[in-house]
């Protein structure tokens, strides 16, 4: 397995992180929604989806934590709308190796999308849970 030597821009992450955190995509008050606490923090995701044949789609979510997480999670929604379930847990493995530094092709990083800027977030312990807290939900998840 080749390890990766990408270049990524702090700069360019950052305004991501914070864009997604305060306009995000797939945020949305909730009804029915399925409710999960982080261990190590106070962020709490709210989720919600339609399962067609085990293509997830019209996935919301609603929650309360900090700018890792909430922008973690709408991007990793971003990604994963409209696929198979096998496609999203691959791809919820993927980020979660990413997000703690295990070597991993330049392909696979990309086809995290924009979950990049999440490169360095292992550099703070306790937010690698903070990002990786949506994407363990689909990894769990039984359909």
């Amino acid at each position: 397995m080749e390890e990766i030597f990408m270049h990524f821009n702090q700069n360019q992450a950052r305004e991501i992180i914070m864009n997604h955190y305060i306009n995000s995509n797939n945020k949305q008050s909730l009804t029915n929604f399925d409710t999960v606490f982080s261990t190590t923090c106070s962020d709490k995701l709210e989720i919600t989806f339609t399962n067609n044949n085990n293509v997830i789609s019209d996935i919301k979510f609603n929650g309360h934590g900090c700018a890792v997480f909430i922008a973690s999670c709408d991007l990793f929604i971003d990604l994963v709308q409209n696929k198979p379930l096998a496609e999203i847990k691959q791809l919820a493995s993927n980020f979660i190796k990413f997000i703690n530094q295990e070597p991993i092709k330049d392909d696979v990083i990309a086809s995290l999308g924009d979950l990049w800027v999440f490169y360095n977030v292992k550099t703070h312990l306790n937010r690698v849970n903070c990002a990786s807290l949506c994407a363990k939900y689909f990894l769990d998840l039984d359909a």
